[in-house]
């Protein structure tokens, strides 16, 4: 058995590793965070506070679809994005919905885009409130708040602050933004989806990651877990994989983009107010509250990546490499495989058996910028694990494995 005195001196002999890694701008941004601003904007977007818009004070008494409050909120979340110096974006779906968009640019050096989002729509329907101050107006107010203390912060990658509407209906505004991004072959680093992130009935700490094999996802939750570990959220993370898919960031799986949920422990200690008339802050556990939405901002930060003083130019290509992804994965008789390029290049890319050898040519030819899907025609391999290579002009540039099932596995 390990000693508690060996313990600690392993753990004193680390923090000075656990230091370096630290970024001091995700640090800095973290001290800045709020939860007075947060808890502020929660209670007025579940009406538990008046709001001015425009001039004149309503109370959000709910935000679901069919309410008045709705388009209430909208106005008031555009409102206090102005107010932060962003130009926000009403993007409609349908005749009810609208999701809010502001993107604050990169550094120039990419395109390819980090997002950090919550949905604002609310249930119950009918007469009653629809408060909904944890599912979600606890995401909203911490992505008002990383809009805050991000806005002065240089990044390598442009962040998307995104607020979704009618996710309540089957996440129809994320669906929408998602397939719109997907059509248009706009490249995405990763999503970061927080829905009902304040409630800790047993005060334990515990809070959930959800990700899944799809494209870059497993290692977007790495990201939340060292993000966690480095900076000392001091939550008791527990990482779910595969994903539940019955929020906004499934909008992102199901088009083939990397992509997390990071949300409250609700699978062994759900908020017994979900979709009632009190989901209110009264019920809040507020530090939890604070631990959770500075994981999200601060994963937010490191995905974009910082840029410090003296970073290089191949810093700056490093962190815009090409991507490269696989889905399902594992799979029977066939995949989708997707490659992300930066700049529009010639390509060749194959699958691999086990000892190197090609067993499949894939594309050799030219490619566009941003995303391109090709279909792996499994059907004839023996199970087993395989290489997908890309290479860019000859070389090497990315490359993923994917494991084939026998079909009697399936």
């Amino acid at each position: 058995m390990i000693s508690n005195r060996l313990i600690g001196a392993l753990l004193a002999a680390a923090l000075p590793l656990m230091a370096r890694a630290q970024n001091p701008v995700i640090q800095g941004v973290l001290d800045e965070v709020s939860i007075d601003s947060m808890m502020t904007w929660v209670r007025q977007v579940s009406g538990e506070q008046p709001v001015n818009i425009a001039g004149t004070e309503h109370t959000i008494l709910s935000r679901h679809k069919n309410n008045a409050g709705n388009n209430l909120a909208q106005q008031w979340l555009m409102q206090k994005l102005v107010e932060m110096g962003y130009t926000p974006v009403e993007q409609p779906f349908n005749s009810t919905g609208r999701n809010i968009l502001v993107t604050k640019p990169g550094n120039g050096s990419t395109e390819e885009l980090v997002i950090i989002c919550a949905h604002y729509d609310a249930m119950p329907g009918g007469i009653s409130n629809a408060p909904a101050a944890d599912d979600d107006g606890s995401g909203v107010g911490a992505v008002l708040e990383a809009a805050r203390v991000l806005h002065d912060v240089e990044f390598v990658h442009p962040i998307v602050f995104a607020l979704w509407d009618e996710e309540e209906q089957g996440k129809v505004g994320s669906a929408f933004y998602a397939g719109d991004q997907a059509a248009d072959d706009v490249l995405i680093k990763g999503v970061i989806n927080m829905d009902a992130i304040a409630y800790d009935g047993n005060a334990d700490a515990k809070a959930r990651v959800h990700t899944r094999p799809t494209a870059n996802s497993l290692a977007i939750a790495d990201t939340v877990m060292s993000v966690h570990q480095q900076y000392g959220i001091g939550l008791d993370l527990i990482l779910t994989d595969p994903g539940a898919t019955y929020s906004d960031h499934a909008s992102f799986w199901n088009e083939g983009y990397g992509a997390v949920l990071v949300i409250e422990e609700f699978t062994n200690d759900g908020n017994p107010h979900y979709h009632t008339p009190t989901d209110l802050t009264q019920y809040f556990d507020v530090p939890y509250y604070e631990k959770l939405a500075k994981l999200s901002i601060a994963s937010t930060a490191a995905l974009a990546i910082p840029v410090t003083e003296g970073m290089a130019v191949t810093d700056v290509e490093r962190a815009a490499p090409m991507n490269l992804f696989a889905y399902p994965n594992p799979a029977v008789e066939e995949a989708r495989l997707w490659i992300e390029l930066a700049a529009a290049n010639r390509a060749r890319i194959v699958l691999c058996d086990a000892m190197g050898r090609e067993v499949l040519e894939v594309l050799e030819g030219a490619l566009p910028t941003g995303r391109s899907a090709f279909e792996l025609d499994l059907n004839g391999l023996p199970a087993g694990g395989y290489v997908a290579r890309a290479q860019v002009n000859g070389q090497e540039s990315a490359a993923v494995r994917i494991v084939k099932l026998p079909a009697t596995a399936w």
